[in-house]
Formats: C-alpha cells, structure tokens, sequence
C-alpha cells in the first residue's frame, strides 16, 4: 500500500489552517485540544455512516416491503447490539451545525454523550467536554462545526494507514508549535 503524500499533505494542510483560525481566542499549545478529538469523532461518524448505509442495505434486500421508518428503526437496533461502536442519536456533525443555533452547544453536546462506551473513552481520554465549552465561551464551536461536518474522512476515502499519517502529522507540526523538541510528539 502506498501513501499519495501531496494529497494527504494538502488535507493535513486544510486542517492545520482551520487550526491556525483558532489563534486569538485559543494558545497554539491549546489548538490540538480542539482539533485532534473533531478528527477523531468525524473518522468514527463517516465510519458509522457508511456501516448504517451497507446495513441498510442487506436488510433491505432481504425484506424489501419496509417502510424507510421501520427500515432506520431496524438498523439503529443492529447498530446498538452489531456495530463495533453506536450513537444513540440521529445526529451527525452537519445535523447539528444545520440545526438551531441556539441550540448548537446542547445538540453537540447530546450528539457527543450518544456514542458508545468505546468512543466515550476517546472522548473522555481528550477531555472534550470540557474543550467544548471553551470553544462554546470564545465563539469557535459553530466555526470548527462547519469545517469538519463534511470533510471526507471515511475509509473508503482514506485507509486507516493514510489517516494515520495525517493524524501524526498533525501531531508533529501541533508539537512544533508549541514548542516540543523534535519526536516527543510521538510519546
């Protein structure tokens, strides 16, 4: 498996910039702390999706009279008791920026506290929740929203391997950043 360095280069890139729109209202050593988790969350969202959409789909071949109602009822109880993670909720990332603004803090928080118990160790491992309200406090949570509610993360855009390397060089240049000598971003 080989790695297209200039497109994963141009993503890590896209991103680092969506970073860099946090200088100001967040310290450089601060940016990771926003950044690396809505990465994450969004990898595991597209991974979801395209899970809920190839189930949807033998279910359906195999019982081809469901309603579309009794079809998304049918796969959310798959997902729950089959799928290697859950979210309890109907939301993903764009249905909560495109949602009530007013709203945007408590929906994402809803949406964040509907993942399984696997991805709520991640979640808590990054202590997000509290992430959350400084971007909440400083105005950034809708801007962060809207960069990542869409960004192309899935596996079937980028192998695990490739994600990887994005993630790491994310890593790399948040440690230079803030100062890290060269490598300790990989402990």
């Amino acid at each position: 498996l080989s790695l297209n360095k200039p497109k994963l280069d141009n993503l890590a890139g896209d991103i680092w910039k969506s970073a860099e729109r946090l200088r100001g209202k967040f310290k450089a050593y601060e940016f990771q702390n926003v950044i690396l988790p809505i990465i994450v969350i969004r990898r595991l969202e597209c991974v979801l999706i395209r899970w809920r959409e190839e189930t949807a789909a033998e279910v359906l071949a195999k019982r081809p009279k469901l309603t579309e109602k009794e079809l998304a009822k049918l796969v959310k109880g798959l997902e729950t008791s089959t799928a290697p993670f859950s979210n309890k909720t109907n939301l993903t990332l764009r249905k909560v920026y495109e949602e009530d603004h007013t709203l945007l803090e408590e929906n994402f928080r809803a949406y964040i506290n509907g993942f399984s118990k696997n991805v709520d160790d991640i979640i808590e491992h990054f202590n997000y929740r509290a992430t959350i309200g400084t971007m909440v406090k400083n105005n950034r949570l809708a801007p962060i929203l809207n960069q990542y509610k869409e960004l192309e993360l899935g596996p079937d855009q980028l192998s695990g391997l490739e994600m990887g390397y994005i993630y790491e060089e994310l890593l790399r240049r948040f440690s230079e950043q803030s100062g890290e000598e060269a490598g300790e971003h990989f402990t």
